[in-house]
């Protein structure tokens, strides 16, 4: 009998259409078309318990499943304020290029000023205090096309070659390039060019959905003030505390002068600023935008990678044949060590990188040219490559990557030697300051 109304259940509930009458091209307000939904999924709900249990435990979870809206105000260039609770496409996030984040080089890519600390920074609402729009240029264009002017005589065969004019046509259109500015609750403010993005603003009267793009074109016929973009998002509650800057105390290791220590955030796996501080055994890491971060040290030749000692065999040898079948630039791979998320839809795997120079029947392949020394160099990386991992089918999609260390090395030249540290895993945070060491282990 419950078997029976677990199928119809979900007969039911595979029945009812989420995307409304009109499917994905529905053009009903964003909020109506939520509220349908669910008044649909309650009608035959409400006489089944079962199916009711199953609606509401769906409804939770999808709750729960999004970052909590925030109070903001959105300024136009027109004047126009609207003001509600703000919120991003649900699992989406800010994605800002930042032109000035560094400069990639063939060169020591550890120390010195053109080091490049993550030229893409992801981020939500939650460390967002404004968000400023800025026109970077503005321009009035026109459909055009080239039209050729080359005279050609037949019975001599003869040329003149005269250049294609550029000939206009139709009405012309504003295009507008905008840079962004964003001020963070730290203190901080980055600067770039913002991913097109969704967001929704719910206003007593209805919720609006917000597109931002970094360039604007307009129809034809009209004029560049008839282009009416956001200005300013400026947050009208409190946001998440995040600090600008974390120190990081190691209780059991200690440094060289020309030891460093690198930070890659876990979300985003971008690498951060990471200094040395004031007191010995300390570092500072910079512009976590209140993300989490792995840790790794460079002792001369050897690496250290905070990671948890226990691995999956299973899982090592799945990541591994994946790993091995991946078409990369870095054509030798070595895999260090894996780790599963908590839902058991994602793997990270720790990498130790290099794009190898080989002679071949069909010349020679990998490496880099450096025209400074006159010889080819390979490239040496230790990175973390995150996939998507669907444990029935045991398949695994790269979907990002992040890096600690980069280097340049001559082909003679051995790979620097890299382990998971247990004990750069072992971390308590206490305020701004993380502490790291086995010692803490059982304060964590």
């Amino acid at each position: 009998m419950i078997a029976r109304r677990q199928a119809c259940c979900a007969e039911k509930l595979a029945r009812t259409s989420l995307r409304g009458p009109k499917g994905r091209g529905n053009l009903v307000p964003y909020g109506q078309k939520k509220r349908s939904v669910c008044l649909r999924l309650l009608r035959f709900a409400r006489n089944d318990r079962l199916a009711f249990a199953v609606l509401l435990l769906l409804l939770c979870l999808s709750a729960l499943s999004q970052a909590a809206p925030r109070q903001a105000a959105v300024y136009y260039s027109d004047g126009k304020v609207l003001t509600g609770r703000i919120s991003l496409t649900s699992g989406r996030k800010f994605k800002l290029n930042i032109p000035k984040g560094g400069r990639l080089k063939t060169t020591d890519m550890i120390t010195g000023a053109d080091v490049q600390y993550g030229k893409v920074r992801h981020f939500t609402f939650e460390p967002v205090s404004e968000i400023h729009f800025h026109p970077e240029r503005e321009e009035i264009r026109q459909n055009w096309k080239f039209v050729e002017k080359t005279k050609y005589d037949e019975k001599t065969a003869i040329a003149d070659f005269s250049p294609a004019r550029k000939e206009f046509w139709g009405e012309s259109y504003p295009l507008r390039y905008l840079s962004c500015e964003v001020d963070l609750g730290s203190g901080e403010t980055i600067a770039g060019h913002l991913y097109s993005v969704v967001l929704y603003l719910e206003t007593e009267e209805k919720t609006i959905r917000i597109i931002l793009r970094s360039k604007q074109r307009g129809d034809k016929g009209t004029k560049m003030d008839d282009l009416i973009y956001v200005t300013k998002i400026k947050m009208l509650d409190e946001g998440k505390d995040v600090a600008a800057n974390i120190t990081v105390k190691f209780a059991e290791m200690t440094f060289e002068p020309n030891d460093v220590v690198q930070a890659v955030t876990r979300d985003s796996l971008t690498p951060v600023p990471t200094e040395r501080g004031d007191d010995p055994g300390t570092f500072i890491v910079k512009s976590t935008f209140g993300e989490n971060f792995y840790l790794a040290v460079k002792k001369g030749e050897r690496c250290f990678v905070g990671w948890p000692r226990a691995q999956d065999r299973k899982l090592f040898a799945v990541a591994e044949d994946h790993v091995k079948r991946q078409r990369d630039f870095y054509n030798d791979k070595k895999l260090l060590a894996v780790s599963k998320s908590t839902d058991g839809k994602e793997v990270l795997t720790l990498l130790n990188l290099r794009r190898r120079f080989a002679p071949t029947n069909f010349g020679s392949i990998g490496g880099e040219w450096d025209k400074e020394l006159g010889t080819i160099v390979e490239p040496w990386r230790l990175s973390i490559w995150r996939w998507k991992y669907d444990p029935v089918a045991e398949d695994m999609l790269l979907s990002a990557r992040g890096t600690f260390f980069r280097l340049i090395f001559l082909p003679e030249h051995p790979s620097p030697e890299a382990e998971i540290s247990d004990e750069l895993w072992q971390t308590r945070r206490e305020n701004n300051t993380l502490v790291v060491g086995k010692s803490r282990a059982g304060k964590d």
